[in-house]
């Protein structure tokens, strides 16, 4: 991915921003998170009141996707669309005690990054008058986006691999990835950060 693709959704990124450190600053900051679906709730609120009309959020679509004669089904936390097509992924993940567990999202978000012109989604879990029956391919500018609420990182980690992006080494979420932080503390509040 080009940086001139990634500019194309540089509004989303700060929506994205925006939500993750009202949902951290003002609900996990007042004990209103309490588990990965609390985080999910707020989150997809927060980003719900910034998002235009024209935006549409999916909570954990099924993505099908078929590799090698395989067939893998991929939950993914929220999907963002717009009219036409899904503009971003988001995992979360919650954690606070512990430090970041993110290789299976990252994984699962490569997949998909690696597959995007096979898979679509849709609005069929749905039932009653039908309002938006459309069928979504992913877009060729989409934004992947790691979230999480977590301990530190291991001191023993050797700095310069701490200060890696998660995506590092997975070449298809270059330009096109994000992963914003809610560091917590014992004695303060989460340090709140952004990484791509």
């Amino acid at each position: 991915m080009t940086s001139n693709i990634m500019n194309r959704r540089w509004l989303l990124e700060s929506q994205i921003a925006q939500a993750w450190h009202d949902c951290i600053s003002k609900d996990y900051s007042i004990q209103r998170i309490n588990s990965e679906r609390s985080l999910q709730a707020s989150f997809w609120s927060r980003l719900n009141a910034l998002l235009s009309k024209n935006r549409r959020m999916f909570i954990e679509p099924c993505m099908t996707i078929k590799t090698n004669g395989h067939v893998r089904k991929i939950f993914p936390d929220l999907v963002i669309c717009n009219t036409r097509e899904v503009i971003g992924i988001v995992e979360l993940k919650y954690m606070p005690r512990a430090t970041p567990n993110y290789k299976k999202d990252i994984n699962s978000l490569s997949i998909i990054a690696k597959h995007r012109e096979h898979i679509t989604i849709s609005n069929e879990r749905y039932r009653g008058q039908a309002v938006d029956k459309k069928i979504y391919t992913l877009s060729k500018s989409i934004l992947f986006v790691w979230a999480g609420v977590h301990t530190g990182i291991n001191s023993t980690i050797p700095k310069q691999i701490d200060e890696l992006p998660y995506s590092a080494g997975h070449k298809e979420l270059e330009g096109c990835f994000i992963e914003p932080h809610a560091e917590t503390n014992k004695n303060s509040g989460p340090k709140i950060y952004k990484r791509s």
